[in-house]
């Protein structure tokens, strides 16, 4: 099959659906080409990445075109293009279920980078490395897990290991630990191999903030409109998460062998049994809770580690999730599904 892949846009998306997607086509024997805006009749497949898609020029010029569209973001100028795509590669059952408003043919490829294992064997030790990895976002937004750490660095020596894109995202300010030792780390292609793969402990922060006054109006006991929808407490969870969340940066922690610790949301849910291959939390005090078990026991930081290791590889491996793909692509091509999000 002749393949195409267009876009100039760079992200940690673009790693996995563009240079290793593309790696992956050409070792099963597709011709590809990268980045050929012009010339879409040669080609059986497009692939797109969303901020600078060419979906609609591309079947204008080809209608027997096969065009998919790879991590889809939603602005009024693409949902045209969201709309016109034959399929989506989406990351997670969370984007899947957004984006099925907009176009009903959905594949959730996840975006795991490949990344080599290094076994690691958890001792007994006294400093204990709690690494962070992903975009900034997060970090300003981990209100929670900096006061646990705070609240654990007065029992525990811990060091907390924060990797992200320091040079294009600036310093982490805001949400910052206190009182628990940060080292800040530039992200890189390697950072897994060379800083990742020496903490003890991942942490996966997901949780987004939710408005003061929303929180207020949403918690008053007397609240008659909430009422009214019967079964209401003020006790109740109010979450918030991006559509676009997905397990990704759970993935580098199960090949080094790291046990995790995350917010629970969808796609950690899906993949993380909590007790048994990392724990599930939201609260500061089920951070708090499971860092500590992982902190004190070495036994509990390998049997977690290897559990979601095993998981990761038996269900939702690189190599699994591909070949998925390409049965995918290959029902397409044949017309034996329309439509069917899997």
């Amino acid at each position: 099959m002749k393949i195409a892949i267009n876009t100039n846009y760079k992200s940690a998306g673009t790693k996995v659906c563009v240079d290793d997607l593309g790696h992956r086509l050409e070792e099963v024997g597709n011709e590809l080409a990268r980045n050929d805006w012009q010339n879409y009749e040669k080609y059986d497949l497009i692939l797109f990445m969303s901020p600078d898609s060419d979906v609609l020029q591309a079947k204008k010029a080809n209608p027997k075109l096969l065009v998919g569209l790879m991590d889809p973001k939603i602005t009024k100028r693409r949902i045209p293009q969201v709309k016109s795509a034959d399929f989506l590669l989406v990351s997670s059952i969370e984007q899947r279920d957004f984006f099925l408003k907009y176009n009903s043919n959905i594949f959730i490829y996840y975006m795991f980078p490949l990344i080599r294992e290094i076994v690691k064997e958890h001792e007994q030790k006294q400093k204990i490395i709690i690494g962070y990895h992903g975009n900034k976002t997060h970090l300003n937004c981990m209100r929670e897990l900096s006061l646990s750490l705070d609240r654990l660095s007065r029992k525990y020596d811990i060091e907390f290991w924060a990797i992200y894109n320091i040079k294009s995202l600036g310093m982490w300010n805001r949400n910052r630990p206190k009182k628990c030792l940060v080292k800040d780390i530039q992200w890189s292609e390697d950072v897994y191999s060379s800083h990742l793969s020496k903490c003890d402990i991942g942490v996966i922060p997901a949780k987004m903030p939710v408005s003061h006054r929303l929180s207020k109006v949403c918690s008053r006991p007397r609240n008659s409109f909430l009422k009214n929808w019967g079964n209401y407490s003020q006790y109740d969870y109010l979450i918030r998460f991006k559509y676009s969340n997905n397990p990704g940066r759970i993935y580098p922690f199960s090949q080094l062998h790291i046990p995790v610790v995350s917010d629970f949301t969808p796609s950690y849910c899906q993949i993380i049994q909590d007790s048994y291959s990392g724990f599930l939390v939201w609260s500061e005090q089920g951070w708090s809770d499971a860092l500590e078990k992982l902190i004190i026991d070495q036994d509990l930081r390998n049997k977690m580690s290897k559990n979601l290791k095993d998981f990761i590889d038996n269900n939702f491996s690189p190599d699994t999730n591909f070949n998925k793909f390409l049965e995918f692509i290959d029902k397409q091509k044949t017309g034996d599904i329309s439509k069917i999000s899997i």
